[in-house]
């Protein structure tokens, strides 16, 4: 990495190999269990919920949400195409039980289900086809009829979802958002990520910025521009400590292109006194954090050239995954440690839960991109796939989602 420094307006030498991949703001995120137990977990709540008869609010919030984790579950062994058919028969479900309760509040489950849709068409790099799932803000602040599938949003019917699920509109202009940005740079067309951004902060609601400024910051670090990405981390307004801690970590990054290791090596090793304390106190908290030590052990490991805290930072990755497993970050971590610490007191324990992992897991990302998807003919998939189909089909009918038809 370099090591000299940067004049003033100057642009650092390219370090995209350095600069975090991925979003490192507090945002929802689910923990990755092992796969085929996860499934069946699922499967059985699915059974005891009823979904073809399920009418209150709360079992109704419960069935989509274990329809949500199915179609991630089964897109996360590869089969994307069959998490896609998925996401379509929890649509028709929601139709299904909006028409047969009377009440437009029942198409807030909707959402969630036409957001997957275009995440998992992102991750075909279909990225024109997944942006129309990300505007669901547009619609709803401009009260406009918008079809998810068989769901027809009207003017009332927003008025409605909103009733039912308040906290709607914030969610949708933060997916907006944050997709439109993560879509422009999977394209790697930062070029054109700056002028969106510009365009974003004119449309987006100010308390709904936060992922356009960080997106800002990472698009400027990729190009180079240390200096301006430094200084945008410095003016952001964090939203809560972990947001606090994703930005230290993007200025740590910004510090070490202009070649100031000494000052980004006190920023990171206060930032890293914070992830090895701080407890996750709510499941959702822990994968947030979990990226952040996973980034911390890079930046520590790669440009920082202090291998004792990057061991400190993965240890306690390792630490967390006890209690909040996410296989594929555990993997992550294990890999991390044993290269940092051969001979560690633990290494023969790392070495067996390592391989035991490489060869149980069922998550394409550790199985390898080149892998075959998981069949998801085979116990429990199959019946978890089963009773999502189940659900969105009329007693002697036949679920929409059998033939071809249009969005």
């Amino acid at each position: 990495m370099p090591t000299t420094r940067t004049g003033p307006g100057e642009r650092a030498s390219p370090a995209a190999s350095l600069v975090s991949g991925e979003f490192l703001r507090h945002h929802d995120r689910l923990l990755r269990p092992a796969l085929d137990v996860w499934a069946g977990e699922l499967h059985r709540e699915l059974d005891e919920l009823k979904p073809g008869t399920a009418a209150g609010s709360a079992q109704l919030d419960a069935v989509s949400a274990c329809m949500n984790k199915a179609s991630f579950v089964i897109a996360s062994t590869g089969n994307l195409d069959q998490a896609l058919r998925l996401c379509r028969f929890q649509l028709e479900w929601v139709d299904r039980r909006a028409r047969d309760i009377g009440e437009a509040g029942v198409l807030s489950n909707a959402v969630q289900p036409w957001v997957n849709i275009g995440r998992l068409y992102a991750l075909r790099g279909d990225r024109r086809r997944a942006l129309a799932h990300f505007r669901l803000a547009l619609s709803l602040s401009r009260g406009r009829t918008t079809g998810l599938g068989p769901c027809r949003m009207t003017a009332k019917s927003w008025l409605a979802v909103v009733e039912a699920a308040p906290d709607l509109p914030d969610i949708l202009w933060n997916v907006y958002a944050l997709e439109t940005i993560k879509g422009c740079m999977r394209d790697g067309r930062d070029e054109d990520v700056l002028g969106m951004i510009a365009s974003l902060r004119r449309s987006v609601p100010a308390h709904c910025h936060g992922f356009i400024t960080e997106g800002e910051i990472l698009v400027l670090l990729r190009q180079g521009n240390a200096t301006e990405a430094v200084a945008r981390a410095e003016r952001a307004d964090p939203a809560s400590a972990y947001d606090e801690a994703a930005f230290r970590l993007h200025k740590t990054t910004g510090l070490i292109l202009l070649g100031q290791q000494e000052r980004a090596f006190r920023l990171a090793f206060g930032t890293l006194a914070f992830l090895t304390n701080v407890e996750p106190r709510r499941p959702k908290d822990a994968p947030t954090l979990l990226r952040q030590l996973k980034y911390m052990g890079i930046l520590m490991t790669a440009a920082l050239n202090e291998p004792r805290y990057a061991l400190a930072a993965n240890l306690r990755g390792l630490d967390i995954c006890a209690t909040h497993d996410d296989q594929p970050l555990r993997h992550t971590f294990l890999r991390s440690a044993l290269r940092l610490a051969p001979t560690h007191p633990s290494a023969v324990r790392w070495r067996q839960e390592l391989r035991d992992l490489s060869r149980g897991c069922l998550y394409r990302e550790v199985r390898g991109r080149a892998a075959e998807a998981v069949p998801v003919d085979r116990v429990p998939f199959s019946g978890l796939c089963t009773a999502i189909e189940t659900a969105a089909t009329p007693v002697g009918g036949i679920s929409e989602s059998r033939h071809e038809r249009k969005e």
